[in-house]
């Protein structure tokens, strides 16, 4: 009995820390959406979150880094996407929920690549397929009912 209820504690507490590392979508403004368009820099097939990151040209000739968030790898995998699905300099096109400002805004991975970050809810690649990308929901914030048929699953 003592080593059922160690295993189980055990089994409890190992859980914890992942549970405590993943973030929900309470940081990001879900009352709007952006829409931005840009050169893929990079595909990263990372957990708890893939991450697109994109460079947008602004108007006044800045460059905007974005680290666009989806699907767990996962998820990915269901969708059958690899690591080849977005190659970099591939023009796309995203609608999604801006991080909350904040130190949280900002994403980085080992690599060295940051960018601030987004919650991808639609992702248009370079063929004009539109795709569901976010794991939250949000597609009537950028895709009205009517022209949720024609996305890729």
């Amino acid at each position: 009995m003592k080593k059922m209820l160690a295993t189980a504690a055990i089994a409890l507490l190992a859980s914890v820390g992942s549970l405590a590392s993943h973030h929900s979508i309470a940081n990001y403004a879900t009352d709007t959406t952006i829409r931005m368009k840009g050169a893929v820099v990079a595909f990263e097939r990372v957990n708890p979150h893939s991450i697109i990151f994109l460079d947008e040209k602004k108007e006044d000739g800045r460059t905007q880094r974005w680290a666009v968030e989806g699907p767990a790898v996962s998820q990915l995998d269901r969708r059958n996407i690899q690591k080849d699905f977005l190659k970099v300099g591939d023009i796309i096109e995203i609608c999604g929920l801006a991080m909350k400002e904040g130190p949280q805004s900002q994403r980085a991975l080992p690599s060295g690549l940051s960018g601030r970050a987004i919650n991808g809810v639609i992702v248009v690649t370079p063929d004009g397929k539109m795709r569901s990308w976010s794991p939250y929901g949000f597609l009537d914030k950028c895709v009205p009912p009517d022209e949720q048929s024609s996305l890729v699953k």
